[in-house]
């Protein structure tokens, strides 16, 4: 009995660590350079379902974003949602785990 307990409690610990997992992405921007630009980069992102927190380095143009395992962005996607905010999307790097605050 003892070893089952231990059995069900180990497949439930694994399994809410795999539900649980959120990515960063690195999305590379040019053209952010004040804090509304960020505001109003960091608002459009964070309406997209998934995302959970964004955060911005100013100095190397890089928006932080921590978002679901199962959302995904596209070049495309980003490419026209930066244009449309009057800036340039070089590209993302994709991590596992956010790092934390």
């Amino acid at each position: 009995m003892r070893r089952f307990l231990y059995a069900v409690a180990m497949a439930m610990s694994v399994a809410g660590n795999a539900v649980a997992a959120d990515v960063q992405y690195d999305l590379r921007i040019d053209g952010i350079t004040c804090p509304f630009c960020v505001a109003t980069s960091a608002s459009a992102l964070e309406k997209m379902e998934g995302v959970k927190k964004v955060d911005v380095n100013l100095k190397e143009g890089i928006l932080r974003v921590c978002a679901d395992e199962k959302t995904s962005f596209s070049d495309a996607q980003l490419k026209e949602l930066f244009a449309k905010k009057g800036f340039t999307y070089r590209g993302m790097d994709k991590h596992g785990a956010c790092e934390a605050a």
